[in-house]
C-alpha cells in the first residue's frame, strides 16, 4: 500500500491531537485528584457516586436539622428550668406569707418579691431565640407569648401549634412546647394572673391569713404552682429524651455520611502512582509525537505546497 506524503502528515497529526488529549486528561484527573472526569469513564460508577452524593447531602440535612433542633431545645430547657426555680421560690413565699405570725409589712415585703418573681417569670416566658422568634408561641413565633390585656390581666396570644423537624427519612421530632401548655392548670387558672392576684392580697393591709379570700388565693397560687411545675418538669423530661433520641439519630447519620463517603471515594479516587507514571509516558510520547510532526512539516514536498 502506498504511504503519501499526505497519509503521513495526518496520522501524524491526528496522533499529536490524541496524545495531547490524553496529557491534559491525565493532568486535569492529578489535579482534581479523581479518575473520572465524565460519564463515558465509567457509566456505572457515575451512577452508584451520584446515588451516594444524593445520599450524603440528604444525610447532612438531617444532621444540620438534629443540630439547630438541639441548639433550640436546650435553650429552651434552660428557660424552663429557670422558671421552675422562680415558682418553686413563689410556692415558698405562698407557704411563708400563709401565716399569721407574719406582720401587714412583711407580707407587703414578700409582695414586692413576688412583684420581682413575676416579672423573671414573664420574661421567661416571652423569651426568644438568636433570630428573635419566641420560642413558647407555638407557631405564631413573631408574637410575644403573653402580653397583657386592656383589663390588665395576662393572656396567652401565641397557637397551640406544635413545629416539628425532620431527622431522618422516616422521623419527625417535635421542637417546641407552648406557654399555654405548661402555664395553665387543670381547671385553667394559669400562675400569671394567679400570682398577682396573690400579690394584690399580699398588699391590701385589711386582709390576714385568716381572711377566707386571703387564704382561698393562698390554696389557689399553690395549687396552680404544683400543677404548673409538674407541667414544667414533664416538658423538661420530655426534651431531656429527644435530646438522647437525636444523639443517637446523629451518630447513626454520622456513621452513614463517613460510608457514603467512602464509597464516593474508594469509586472516583484517583490512583495517583499509576496516573503520574501514565501522564509522564503520555508527556514523553508527546514530545517525541511534536517533534516528528516538525520533521514531517519541513520535508520539500510541504515547502513547496
Amino acid at each position: 500500500m502506498r504511504v503519501t506524503m499526505q497519509n503521513l502528515y495526518t496520522n501524524n497529526l491526528n496522533s499529536l491531537q490524541n496524545t495531547t488529549y490524553d496529557v491534559a486528561r491525565l493532568n486535569q484527573m492529578l489535579s482534581k485528584g479523581v479518575s473520572i472526569l465524565s460519564p463515558s469513564d465509567d457509566p456505572i460508577g457515575v451512577v452508584r457516586v451520584m446515588d451516594n452524593q444524593r445520599d450524603l447531602a440528604l444525610v447532612q440535612q438531617y444532621v444540620k436539622n438534629i443540630d439547630s433542633l438541639s441548639t433550640s431545645m436546650s435553650r429552651a430547657e434552660t428557660y424552663l428550668s429557670s422558671m421552675v426555680e422562680t415558682q418553686q421560690r413563689m410556692k415558698e413565699i405562698s407557704i411563708a406569707t400563709n401565716s399569721s405570725n407574719l406582720s401587714k409589712e412583711d407580707r407587703a415585703s414578700y409582695a414586692s418579691e413576688m412583684e420581682e418573681l413575676l416579672k423573671g417569670l414573664v420574661d421567661n416566658i416571652n423569651a426568644t431565640d438568636e433570630s428573635g422568634n419566641y420560642l413558647f408561641s407555638g407557631n405564631a413565633i413573631e408574637k410575644a407569648a403573653v402580653v397583657k390585656d386592656t383589663t390588665g390581666r395576662y393572656v396567652y396570644q401565641g397557637d397551640a401549634s406544635e413545629r416539628t423537624v425532620q431527622t431522618s427519612n422516616s422521623s419527625w421530632t417535635t421542637a417546641n412546647v407552648t406557654a399555654e401548655k405548661v402555664l395553665f392548670s387543670n381547671a385553667g387558672q394559669d400562675i400569671l394572673n394567679q400570682a398577682m392576684d396573690y400579690i394584690n392580697v399580699l398588699k391590701d393591709p385589711s386582709l390576714s391569713p385568716s381572711d377566707a379570700a386571703f387564704s382561698a388565693a393562698a390554696n389557689g397560687i399553690q395549687t396552680v404552682l404544683n400543677e404548673t411545675l409538674d407541667s414544667i418538669g414533664a416538658a423538661i423530661t420530655d426534651f431531656g429524651g429527644k435530646q438522647n433520641n437525636l444523639a443517637l439519630v446523629k451518630s447513626s447519620h454520622e456513621e452513614m455520611v463517613l460510608f457514603s463517603k467512602q464509597v464516593i471515594g474508594e469509586t472516583q479516587e484517583l490512583d495517583y502512582a499509576a496516573a503520574t507514571a501514565e501522564f509522564n509516558v503520555k508527556l514523553t510520547a508527546l514530545k517525541i509525537t511534536q517533534q516528528t510532526f516538525v520533521q514531517i512539516s519541513q520535508l520539500s514536498l510541504f515547502n513547496h505546497m
